[in-house]
């Protein structure tokens, strides 16, 4: 008993550890548009890059959580070779998820975050009670380029890349309770690693008027126009090793539950990058021209150690298998993860 408490104190302490290296920072230059007031424009700006940073903390663990997704599955053993599965698993990891919680005070102008993890999965049952289950997807803008065509916003590129494996032990086998109703589907452990990358570039331009602005020279106030010419990177890298402990339930023969708890360890990355060009010019000036120039960065890390706690529902029709699942953030209690997966399971 003293070493599963100093187990779980270590643990708790290690979860509570926040590696949160952040870079943080907008650099206007504004020293070719000497006509411009830029006071309020500083202002705004400064405005904008403290929404930017506490609303992009929130991404790390979002992705962190659904790096982790994937193997939505509902049973504790598929059973020895050659029994097997494959199918497809849509995760989102949701960071700041306290957002909904009415008993919360909401921070202002800070939102929710979301990170998505489109999956094939597929695996089969080894002999002494192992499966092997393996994820992966790869998606470029060169095999679909999702409809993002407006001059405010055009889509650059889009990159997913994602993968995993883990190894399951099912400790304990399935146990009848009352036939056909209610039994114990049995208790597993897995351990596992999952990768994944992605980079979302948007190109934009937005167009002002700005009125009554004094030009010296020639002197006078004079309407001009203010072209604004941006593209931003979202970049992310989530590499972690997992493992969990799960116990199953089986309610009639549709429904199987589960529940466990779970130790992530994760290194990971997540990075946005903009720069943009503001070329200004006026119908009433031949020849005036000005420019601003300006760049952001902002990047922030996940939590190395995160507990989990998971639940799922999974919904047998013949072998076709239906799956829903959530992971908590145990660390923090604000990050979850929504899972839906359908498999073919023989």
């Amino acid at each position: 008993m003293k070493r599963l408490l100093t187990a779980a104190a270590i643990v708790l302490f290690l979860t509570s550890i926040a590696v949160a290296p952040a870079h943080s920072w907008i650099f206007v230059d504004p020293t070719n548009a000497p006509s411009i007031p830029l006071n309020g424009m500083l202002n705004t700006i400064y405005e904008l890059d403290k929404v930017i940073t506490k609303n992009f903390r929130n991404y790390p663990g979002a992705f962190a959580l659904a790096n982790l997704g994937g193997y939505p599955i509902g049973d504790a053993y598929i059973g020895n070779f050659p029994h097997m599965f494959f199918g497809v698993s849509a995760t989102i990891g949701c960071g700041n998820m306290k957002y909904y919680d009415e008993d919360v005070p909401r921070e202002s102008s800070v939102y929710p975050a979301y990170a998505p993890n489109p999956v094939l999965y597929f695996g089969f049952g080894l002999a002494g009670g192992f499966d092997l289950m393996f994820k992966l997807m790869v998606f470029t803008d060169a095999m679909y380029k999702p409809a993002l065509n407006q001059e405010s916003a055009k889509l650059g590129r889009f990159n997913i890349y994602s993968g995993g494996v883990k190894l399951r032990k099912n400790l304990i086998s399935k146990k009848k309770i009352l036939s056909n109703i209610f039994d114990f589907g049995g208790f597993t452990v897995s351990a596992g690693a999952d990768y994944m990358e992605g980079l979302l570039s948007i190109d934009g331009h937005y167009g002002y008027t700005l009125n009554n602005i004094y030009v010296n020279p020639p002197g006078g106030y004079y309407n001009i126009k203010f072209d604004a010419y941006y593209n931003f990177n979202l970049k992310w890298v989530m590499f972690a090793v997992n493992a969990q402990a799960v116990a199953y339930i089986n309610f009639l023969w549709i429904f199987d539950l589960y529940a466990g708890f779970g130790l992530s360890l994760t290194y990971g990355v997540n990075s946005l990058d903009g720069s943009g060009i503001g070329p200004i010019t006026s119908s009433a000036l031949p020849g005036y021209s000005e420019f601003i120039y300006a760049m952001a960065y902002y990047k922030y890390k996940p939590r190395v150690f995160m507990g989990m706690f998971v639940a799922g529902l999974e919904i047998n029709i013949w072998i076709l298998k239906l799956n829903f699942e959530t992971m908590v953030n145990i660390s923090n209690g604000r990050d979850i993860s929504l899972q839906l997966g359908t498999r073919f399971q023989f």
